[in-house]
């Protein structure tokens, strides 16, 4: 029976970079979030995300395709149902990169869920770390960043709290939470 793991935190703390190793373990398989915003010059539908329209998305709602989903920056986000019951009758862990809002929908229906809040080491790091992102505007970053201290409220409910200040670190730290090292 595989194990759900949510990696959640504000937007710039390094999901997507320490999601990425920990994915080159065999072990771990990461989902892909359907949304609902537009690629970034890097990403691949069906790689990073599926993207889909707003009609799309609502489709997926109505026809209960979605294991949750949440409204981020003008953007929906969401986890497909099906890959999600799939991996959990294989062996392994499954990764879920997730907004707060979908982890508490997740972590209410699956309490056995592991899920772990990943920390920038502080505000100015976090909005350092969007600059250099340099895919946002500056309207969207402010956005951002007081959509932050929302989620940080939320930091608590989480079985884990980790810090990213150093990624081999930060990385290493998950793998010991889930007994991989």
């Amino acid at each position: 029976m595989g194990k759900l793991v949510i990696i959640s935190g504000p937007s710039g703390s390094g999901k997507t970079t320490v999601c990425k190793l920990l994915t080159k373990d065999p072990h771990i398989k990461k989902s892909i979030s359907v949304t609902t915003r537009l690629p970034r010059d890097s990403e691949k539908n069906g790689e990073a995300y599926y993207f889909v329209s707003k009609h799309e998305f609502e489709e997926m709602i109505q026809r209960g395709e979605l294991a949750e989903h949440a409204e981020y920056c003008e953007h929906s986000y969401g986890t497909p149902m099906k890959a999600l019951k799939e991996a959990l009758v294989k062996e392994g862990f499954y990764l879920l990169e997730i907004e707060v809002q979908g982890a508490l929908q997740i972590m209410e229906k699956l309490p056995e869920t592991i899920s772990i809040f990943l920390l920038p080491p502080d505000k100015k790091t976090l909005g350092q770390r969007l600059i250099q992102r340099n895919a946002n505007r500056e309207e969207d970053m402010e956005n951002r960043l007081k959509i932050a201290d929302k989620e940080m409220e939320y930091k608590d409910r989480y079985n884990y709290c980790v810090v990213n200040d150093d990624l081999a670190a930060t990385v290493s730290t998950i793998r010991k939470i889930l007994n991989l090292a």
